[in-house]
C-alpha cells in the first residue's frame, strides 16, 4: 500500500485521541473568552488579505506576539520553529528552513516564499528566504508569524511550492510609547533593540524599530579541517544592523525594511583555509513599499502596492593555496514590484479577488574575482521579468460547505508560462470546526545563481537550460476548537515535486566541478498533529507531532530529512511579577554526508517585571548543553554541522 494511503489509514486512528477530548471538552463549562480567542484569529497570508483561520482556503499555523515574548524569541526563525512540520538548520554561516522533511543541505528557502506583511522579500539573485539574523524584522516587532502550510502560487508565483510565510508586523498602535531593551549574554552577546508606537485615532500609524547585535560565536572543535590542534578560535562572529520603519495615514501606507548582516565563516567554505581570519560574508537588503487601501466601498476593495528592493552579497576568501590570494564574490541586483489588486462581493455568496502584477530586475549582477593579481573569473549581468494575473473566488454553496478555486498565470522573461491552479473544498458543521480537502500546483523558476554563476570552471559552471521545478500537492486538514479553549488540528499531504533543481559534482572526484542540473522526482507524504491550549487565567500551552516521509525516485530518504518530530511549549501565568516559558524541540535522525543522531534542544526564560515599566529576564538555549548537529553542506569537507551549545542571556527592558 503506498504510504499515502498508509497515512490516511492512519488519521483518522491518530485523531482518536483529539476526539475523545473534544466529547470530554464539550462537558465542561464555557470559557467564552478563551473561545473567542481562538475564533477571532485572522490571517492575512493564504488570499493575501485579512480573513478567518477557520475559513482561510490553506491549512495555518499562527504564532502571535505574547508567545513569542513570553519564550524568548528573538528571531522569526525562533518563533517558526514552533510551529508544526518545521524545522531549522545551521550550516554556520547561514540558517535554511525545512518543511515536512524538504531542507536540502546547501540550499537556503528557496523554495519558501517569504513575506513581510505581504510583501515578498525573497531576492532577484538566490531567492533566499531566510529566517534568522538575516530576515529584516526580528520577534519583538512582530504581531504574529503566519505560516501557510503547502503550495501558494496560485495567489504569489514563484517560489511559493512547499509553504508561505508571512511575517504581520506591529503598529504603532499595538506598541505605543518608546521601548529599550539591552541584552548581555555568553559568547560576548551585546544587543540594543529600541521601537517606537504612535498613533492618533484611525487615521494616522508610526513604528519605527532598531535593532544592532553583535556575537562574537564559539570556538569550535573542528578535527576534520587540519588545524594544528583540531579547534577553530574566534571565527564564529555575527553582526546584525536591522531597521523596520512603517507610517500610515488614512488608507496610505509607507514602510521601509533593511538590515545588514556579517558572519565570519569559520567551516572553512570552498576549500578556503581553515583557522585562518578573513573569509566572511556580508549580505544587505533593503526593501520600501507604497501602498494604498481604502477598505471596503461598499461591495468594492482596490488595492494598489508598489515595491522597490536592493540585495547586495558580498563574500570574500582567504585560500589554502596561498595565504595572500583574496578571492571575492559580488552579487548585486534591484527590483521593482507593481501590484493591483480588486476584491468583489457584489455577487451572492461569492468574494472575488482579480490581480495583476509585474516585476522587473532591470540587472543581476554576478562577479567573481582574485584581488591581487587582479583576476575576474566571472562577470553575469541579467536582466529577468516577469509578469502574472491571477483570480481567487470563495464561493458558499452551502451554510456549511465552501469552496475556493484560484488560478495564477506567470510569464518570466526566458520560460514558457507557468499556470497555477488551486482548489480547496471547506466543510464547517459550525463554527468551531472545519474539514479542509486541498489541491494545488505550484512552481519555482532557477534563480540566477543556479543559471548564470561560473568562476571559470575552478568550482562551478553555469547552466542556462534549466528548466523550472514543478509540484503537485493534495491535502486534507481538520481543525477543531473547544469551549473550554482547546484546539485540535490534523493534516495529512502528500507532494510531488518534478524536475528538482540540485547541485551536483561532474566527476567522483573530492574536489569536482559542480554545476546545478534538474534531476528527477522527489515525493513528500506525512502527517501533522497539534493541540493547544490558552486559559483565561494565563496559562497557554501547545504541542505537535510530525511524520515526514520525503524520498526521491529511488524511494531512498533525502539527506536532512527527519522521519519524526515531536515539539511542545508552554508558558506560566504571571505570578507575583514571575512568568516562566520553556520549549523542547526533538528531531530524529537525518543522514546526508554521515549520519546526524538525534536533535534534542531545551529552551527556558525566566522573566521578572519588577515595575510597571521595567522587566529582567534570564534566557538559557539549549539548557542540557546537549552535541546536536545538522547534515553537512556541499561547501565544506566537515561531515556535519555542530551545533550551538548552552547559551545564557540577560534582557533588561524599560518602556517610556
Amino acid at each position: 500500500m503506498p504510504p499515502f494511503a498508509r497515512a490516511l489509514r492512519c488519521l483518522p486512528l491518530l485523531a482518536l485521541t483529539p476526539l475523545a477530548l473534544a466529547g470530554a471538552g464539550d462537558d465542561t463549562a464555557d470559557d467564552d473568552k478563551a473561545l473567542e480567542a481562538l475564533l477571532k484569529r485572522e490571517v492575512q497570508g493564504p488570499s493575501r488579505y485579512a480573513q478567518s483561520l477557520m475559513e482561510a482556503p490553506a491549512s495555518v499555523s499562527v504564532l502571535e506576539r505574547t508567545e513569542a515574548a513570553a519564550l524568548g524569541h528573538q528571531t522569526v526563525g525562533d518563533m517558526l520553529a514552533r510551529l508544526p512540520g518545521v524545522y531549522l538548520s545551521n550550516s554556520r554561516s547561514y540558517s535554511a528552513l525545512g518543511l515536512r522533511g524538504f531542507n536540502r543541505p546547501g540550499d537556503y528557502s528557496a523554495r519558501v516564499l517569504m513575506a513581510i506583511d505581504g510583501q515578498r522579500i525573497n531576492d532577484a539573485i538566490y531567492d533566499q528566504g531566510l529566517p534568522q539574523l538575516e530576515l529584516p524584522v526580528i520577534a519583538e516587532w512582530v504581531k504574529r508569524v503566519e505560516l501557510v502550510h503547502g503550495p501558494g502560487s496560485s495567489v504569489y508565483g514563484s517560489n511559493a511550492l512547499l509553504g508561505v510565510v508571512n511575517v504581520v508586523t506591529l503598529d504603532g498602535s499595538d506598541a505605543p510609547g518608546l521601548t529599550v531593551q539591552s541584552s548581555l549574554g555568553s559568547e560576548r552577546q551585546r544587543r540594543f533593540e529600541a521601537h517606537y508606537g504612535a498613533a492618533s485615532g484611525s487615521e494616522r500609524d508610526l513604528f519605527v524599530g532598531l535593532n544592532l547585535q553583535h556575537n562574537a560565536g564559539e570556538n569550535l572543535y573542528l578535527p576534520e579541517l587540519g588545524t594544528p590542534d583540531g579547534w577553530v578560535r574566534g571565527l564564529d562572529g555575527e553582526r546584525q544592523a536591522a531597521l523596520l520603519a512603517k507610517l500610515r495615514h488614512g488608507g496610505w501606507r509607507l514602510s521601509l525594511n533593511a538590515v545588514r548582516r556579517d558572519k565570519e565563516a569559520p567551516t572553512a567554505p570552498y576549500g578556503t583555509l581553515a583557522g585562518v581570519a578573513g573569509t566572511q560574508y556580508s549580505d544587505s537588503l533593503a526593501l520600501a513599499e507604497l501602498s494604498h487601501d481604502n477598505g471596503w466601498q461598499d461591495d468594492v476593495r482596490r488595492v494598489v502596492r508598489l515595491s522597490l528592493a536592493g540585495y547586495e552579497f558580498r563574500g570574500r576568501y582567504v585560500f589554502a593555496q596561498d595565504p595572500d590570494l583574496i578571492n571575492r564574490d559580488v552579487a548585486r541586483a534591484q527590483w521593482a514590484t507593481l501590484e493591483g489588486r480588486l476584491l468583489w462581493r457584489g455577487l451572492l455568496n461569492h468574494q472575488l479577488m482579480l490581480g495583476a502584477e509585474l516585476r522587473s530586475a532591470p540587472q543581476g549582477l554576478q562577479r567573481n574575482f582574485d584581488e591581487q593579481p587582479y583576476k575576474l573569473s566571472l562577470d553575469s549581468r541579467v536582466t529577468q521579468d516577469s509578469v502574472a494575473v491571477y483570480a481567487q473566488d470563495q464561493w458558499r454553496l452551502s451554510s456549511t460547505l465552501h469552496l475556493t478555486t484560484g488560478l495564477r498565470v506567470d510569464h518570466v522573461r526566458g520560460f514558457k508560462a507557468a499556470v497555477s491552479p488551486r482548489a480547496v473544498l471547506a466543510v464547517r458543521p459550525d463554527e468551531r470546526e472545519s474539514l479542509k480537502f486541498m489541491w494545488a500546483q505550484s512552481f519555482r523558476t532557477p534563480n540566477l545563481y543556479e543559471r548564470f554563476y561560473d568562476d571559470g570552471g575552478v568550482s562551478q559552471i553555469s547552466n542556462t537550460a534549466l528548466k523550472p521545478e514543478r509540484l503537485d500537492s493534495a491535502e486534507l486538514s481538520w481543525e477543531r476548537v473547544l469551549r473550554n479553549g482547546l484546539a485540535l488540528g490534523a493534516n495529512a499531504y502528500h507532494t510531488r515535486l518534478r524536475r528538482l533543481i540540485e547541485l551536483v559534482p561532474l566527476t567522483d572526484a573530492p574536489d569536482a566541478v559542480v554545476q546545478y542540473r534538474n534531476l528527477g522526482r522527489v515525493t513528500l507524504t506525512g502527517v501533522d498533529l497539534s493541540i493547544e491550549q490558552r486559559s483565561t487565567d494565563g496559562w497557554l500551552w501547545r504541542g505537535s507531532g510530525s511524520w515526514m516521509h520525503a524520498r526521491d525516485a529511488a524511494g531512498r530518504q533525502l539527506s536532512n530529512a527527519p522521519r519524526w518530530m515531536l515539539k511542545g511549549h508552554a508558558v506560566t501565568p504571571l505570578v507575583n511579577g514571575w512568568k516562566l516559558g520553556g520549549e523542547l524541540h526533538w528531531l530524529s535522525a537525518r543522514h546526508g554526508r554521515a549520519p546526524v543522531p538525534p536533535t534534542l534542544l531545551l529552551n527556558a526564560h525566566l522573566r521578572w517585571q519588577f515595575r510597571a515599566d521595567q522587566s529582567l529576564a534570564l534566557h538559557l538555549g539549549n539548557a542540557l548543553n546537549r552535541r546536536n548537529q545538522d547534515p553537512s553542506t556541499p561547501d565544506t569537507a566537515l561531515s556535519a554541522i555542530p551545533q550551538t551549545g548552552r547559551t545564557w542571556r540577560i534582557d533588561w527592558r524599560f518602556t517610556l
